[in-house]
């Protein structure tokens, strides 16, 4: 009985093996020409709108109702945990640059992450969060904010570059750059740079403008003072496309509820 089963299904095999050679010759036909029109659509995409990073804009992380620029720490955690689950790559500064100027490949899922103005719950609250994910992160900082009530100390900012934070210059004082003359515009972006440069004994050669606002006087300054990069808060990927001091990011508020956001995440870069 048992050699009969065996012969029945040799039959069978012989039967419909060219079958199965053709099925795989077919696949091995399609699979690479499938392949080769993905990477073929992805250097399209990057030719046309180059290479593209979601950067997201953050400020205080606590608990203020009504304010739009401070997010929940409940919200912020499930943030987090949804770009760990989903695989994003959280960058550094020099990360960035590097893979904006195509000198380093870019991760699947790269994003950076960046906070404005210097709260003490940056350091309190945020960085613990992060670290869970070993996410490092980036703080636009304004120092002449440091050590007054809800912002942060020297010693914070210190333990934040310790653990992997880049600190970057944000204007001294928080000032409306257009409203100022040239020369006071110069002083606000040189000196929050020398302060942190002093402090940390690491370059801060990247920018973000207070309030988001910006002339061409200020695009002069940063020229003329070797700046790398400058942020706005003009809604979308930063990219390659884009001048390097009018980058873009996108702007996490407080009310926004979590589809929002990942909306945000997701799609803000077809809007360009």
């Amino acid at each position: 009985m048992n050699d009969m089963w065996i012969n029945k299904y040799l039959r069978i095999v012989r039967m419909y093996s060219p079958v199965f050679v053709l099925a795989g010759f077919i696949l091995g036909c399609f699979a690479p020409a499938a392949t080769r029109a993905s990477a073929s659509r992805a250097a399209a995409d990057e030719q046309q709108h180059g290479i593209a990073i979601p950067v997201l804009n953050y400020h205080s992380i606590g608990v203020e109702p009504g304010n739009t620029y401070v997010l929940h720490p409940d919200k912020f955690a499930r943030q987090m945990d949804y770009l760990a689950s989903h695989h994003y790559t959280a960058l550094t500064l020099g990360d960035f640059a590097r893979i904006i100027e195509k000198k380093q490949p870019s991760p699947e899922r790269p994003v950076l992450l960046t906070f404005d103005d210097g709260y003490a719950n940056n350091a309190e609250v945020a960085m613990p969060i992060l670290q869970r994910h070993g996410f490092p992160a980036t703080l636009f900082l304004s120092p002449g904010f440091i050590g007054q009530p809800g912002y942060l100390s020297w010693p914070q900012v210190q333990k934040l570059s310790a653990a992997g934070w880049d600190i970057a210059p944000h204007g001294m004082t928080h000032p409306h750059l257009p409203r100022l003359s040239i020369e006071q515009q110069r002083e606000e972006i040189t000196e929050s740079r020398r302060r942190i440069e002093q402090a940390l004994g690491k370059s801060a050669n990247v920018f973000a403008y207070p309030y988001g606002e910006y002339n061409e006087d200020t695009l002069k300054i940063l020229q003329e003072e070797a700046y790398s990069y400058a942020f706005t808060t003009k809604e979308g990927y930063a990219s390659s496309n884009q001048s390097p001091y009018e980058l873009s990011r996108i702007v996490v508020h407080g009310e926004d509820d979590f589809a929002t956001w990942v909306q945000k995440l997701l799609y803000s870069g077809r809007r360009k």
